[in-house]
């Protein structure tokens, strides 16, 4: 049982036991410290910069063989319960000064005993409503459309669960994190991957910026809740993220007082 933390540079805070680092976009990133990496056996880290944390979920699914898994990210992690949105998060820290990482042996019971299916982060409300046109004011609207005949194609009972997903939705779970069993995994990256790499058949990125490269991580993103909605007889716990570099005091509370306006996967 493990707790990937999907890296690309050295992880300043120790790791709990039970969580281990991946760099990812190891055939081009450094590994000073020796961490496994996303480009050995079964890997698509080449794509890294267009797939951000999922080349580390294609090894996941391709390589590892625990009977429980996870995904958290080098400066993000599980609260140890859910206490709400990133807001409550800044005030917790404000309060209390303090965060813990939910220990991998409870996420991992949970799972044994069948408590829940999935262990996801607590949905974010966007900046637009609904998601649709938050996805389009910062990205391209063709994405979603080259997403959308993709599912269409190839998952087709899935298609009223996108749109009703896009389309009427103003919260998500983002980053793509999760902790769940290895057979729930496996089948959630067969639907995922077949539908991401049809969509890069269609797609054209030579005209994105770095941001924008990075498409079929944000695509995962929404995708991933998709899965949730249409699979609505999942027990799902959600727990807060907290980030481990919001440590910024006067930082927290203009986010306490003002909201968050700017969203990013991988800000």
């Amino acid at each position: 049982m493990t707790v990937y933390v999907i890296t690309h540079k050295p992880i300043e805070s120790p790791l709990d036991k039970g969580y281990t680092p991946m760099l990812i976009g190891a055939d081009f990133n450094k590994n000073p410290k020796h961490y496994m990496t996303d480009n050995t056996g079964k890997n698509i880290s080449s794509k890294n910069k267009e797939y951000c944390e999922l080349t580390g979920l294609y090894w996941m699914w391709k390589n590892s063989t625990e009977k429980n898994v996870g995904l958290n990210h080098y400066r993000r992690f599980f609260f140890s319960h859910d206490i709400g949105g990133r807001n409550a998060m800044y005030l917790w820290l404000l309060i209390t000064g303090r965060a813990h990482t939910i220990s991998e042996n409870t996420l991992s019971n949970w799972i044994d005993t069948k408590k829940y299916d999935w262990i996801v982060a607590h949905p974010e409300r966007m900046d637009a409503k609904p998601l649709y046109k938050q996805f389009i004011l910062h990205h391209n609207e063709k994405d979603l459309e080259h997403t959308r005949d993709a599912i269409k194609k190839l998952y087709p009972d899935y298609l009223p669960s996108y749109d009703k997903f896009l389309h009427s939705k103003a919260s998500m779970s983002p980053y793509n994190m999760f902790y769940t069993s290895k057979e729930n995994m496996d089948e959630y990256c067969e639907w995922l991957f077949n539908i991401l790499f049809e969509v890069e058949k269609h797609s054209d990125l030579s005209g994105y910026d770095d941001y924008q490269r990075r498409l079929f991580g944000f695509l995962g993103e929404r995708l991933f809740n998709v899965w949730l909605m249409h699979h609505s007889n999942l027990k799902i716990k959600y727990l807060t993220v907290y980030n481990t570099s919001d440590t910024n005091r006067v930082e927290m509370i203009s986010h306490v007082k003002n909201g968050i306006k700017k969203y990013s996967i991988n800000s």
